[in-house]
């Protein structure tokens, strides 16, 4: 069962996070429970309780998740209105339920065991981490706000669209003598690194796909995942013989550095947290896995999904962490409790790849169904649906900027998509069998993909 523990926020707190610090921690589970279960999710009855607590029924240019927003932001900071809510026929008080919802409650609760010390002290660390990122880009995000300047705006993604329309490919390189599985550019893009179902690891230039290093034997079969650190100096993989590895850089050259042994079946997916300090990897034996990178120790094992992880991806800030895979489900884990906050459901056929926007707040997944979903974390329910390729999406991405999504699929085409409208911006198509992978550069400035054809093949504008 799920291998997390039942820790409260409290008992996680350091000694020296301040009072404000301890505040969000709270707001946030106020918001995550109250919101919820506890405040109307019909507009009417909103508007009802917020003139009983003889506030504005509405305001200018407020929607209706807006306006369930502020009730229980209301709600939240004062004591009265919470009391006078809570005697009101609004309230959502559903502690009474019949024998039969208690027991089908208690068939789908969480089971949680006890956390390792080392877990209680990463948690601890994350929570501090990650309430300093999110302050830091919503600053960001409010400072963008308050200097937005919409011909600006527009003339920068005009920009952008208009450049990646003009990408073509010109260059290609055979690595492998199996379908290429996975390609990745380093975080300073100097780097293509590719994996093959062959188990192989290939390092490139990335201005002219030269070979630097290859490293036969790697893994026992397809290579599922891989991930550069922040630094671009470490690089952590996982095989189909369910080991996790992780590689240095050292002049031009592949060296195991550290392996990690646990998942019973293929490794799918390996991903670097944001610090580096740790690392994630989903597997074919239902469930996903965190791992000190500096004592090599698994800290948690985690199921939830009902079939095969196929893909993870860590939030920018560090705090959540989302998974998916062939159930067709998504889930998103809070990495500071260990508990499950969100489930993604709406895709019709296994996802097999998922991303984080660098807003923090948006997630893309790509599924066999053929289209790339958009889920919104801020509203329920919410989500924008592409209609991508006319076959199973191998990868859906977004860029570091967070102004381009890419995908690709076994139609042997990549697309670009503006991330203000979702818009298709390009199709780029040059490979001649299924695409199983790529990669985009900051700001669209290039693209490197791999697949069946058992190239790499990067695409830009020529100068």
């Amino acid at each position: 069962m799920a291998a997390h523990n039942s820790i409260t926020y409290d008992n996680l707190l350091p000694k020296n996070i301040n009072g404000d610090s301890v505040a969000e921690l709270r707001r946030l589970d106020f918001q995550g429970n109250e919101r919820l279960h506890l405040i109307p999710t019909i507009d009417d009855e909103v508007k009802a309780a917020l003139t009983l607590l003889k506030e504005p029924e509405t305001l200018d240019d407020e929607d209706a998740f807006m306006r369930r927003e502020r009730l229980a932001e209301l709600i939240f900071k004062y004591p009265a209105h919470r009391a006078t809510f809570e005697s009101s026929i609004y309230y959502k008080n559903d502690t009474e339920k019949s024998p039969r919802n208690e027991e089908e409650e208690e068939e789908e609760e969480d089971f949680y065991t006890p956390a390792s010390g080392e877990l209680v002290s990463a948690r601890k660390f994350l929570i501090q981490y990650s309430l300093g990122r999110a302050r830091e880009r919503l600053r960001k995000e409010s400072f963008r706000a308050q200097t937005f300047n919409l011909p600006e705006e527009l003339k920068k993604r005009r920009q952008i669209a208009s450049y990646a329309k003009n990408i073509e490919l010109i260059g290609s390189q055979v690595v492998s003598r199996r379908p290429v599985s996975q390609v990745a550019l380093s975080p300073n893009e100097d780097y293509v690194a590719a994996a093959s179902w062959a188990g192989d690891i290939t390092l490139l230039d990335k201005q002219s796909l030269e070979i630097l290093n290859t490293k036969r034997g790697a893994f026992t079969g397809k290579v599922g995942g891989m991930d550069w650190s922040i630094c671009h100096d470490l690089l952590v993989a996982g095989g189909e013989d369910g080991l996790v590895k992780v590689f240095a850089m050292h002049n031009n050259q592949l060296c195991d550095i550290s392996t990690y042994e646990g998942h019973e079946n293929r490794v799918t997916a390996t991903k670097f947290h944001p610090t580096a300090n740790y690392i994630a990897s989903a597997s074919f034996d239902m469930t996903w896995r965190l791992w000190d990178v500096e004592s090599r120790n698994e800290l948690l094992l985690q199921e939830g999904h009902s079939q095969e992880i196929y893909s993870l991806a860590f939030q920018c800030d560090g705090a959540l962490l989302c998974t998916a895979g062939l159930d067709s489900t998504g889930l998103v884990w809070d990495l500071r409790s260990g508990k499950r906050t969100t489930v993604l459901s709406g895709h019709a056929q296994p996802i097999y790849s998922v991303d984080w926007s660098p807003n923090g707040y948006q997630i893309a997944t790509g599924s066999g169904d053929g289209t790339v979903k958009i889920w919104d974390l801020r509203k329920s329910e919410h989500q924008e649906t592409i209609l991508a390729h006319n076959s199973i999406v191998t990868r859906a991405k977004f860029d570091k900027s967070g102004y381009c999504l890419i995908s690709c699929g076994y139609d042997k085409a990549i697309n670009l998509y503006s991330t203000d409208n979702w818009l298709k911006i390009t199709t780029l198509q040059g490979h001649m069998d299924k695409i199983l992978c790529s990669d985009i550069a900051e700001g669209a400035s290039s693209v490197v993909s791999s697949g069946w054809d058992r190239s790499v093949k990067l695409w830009r504008v020529e100068n």
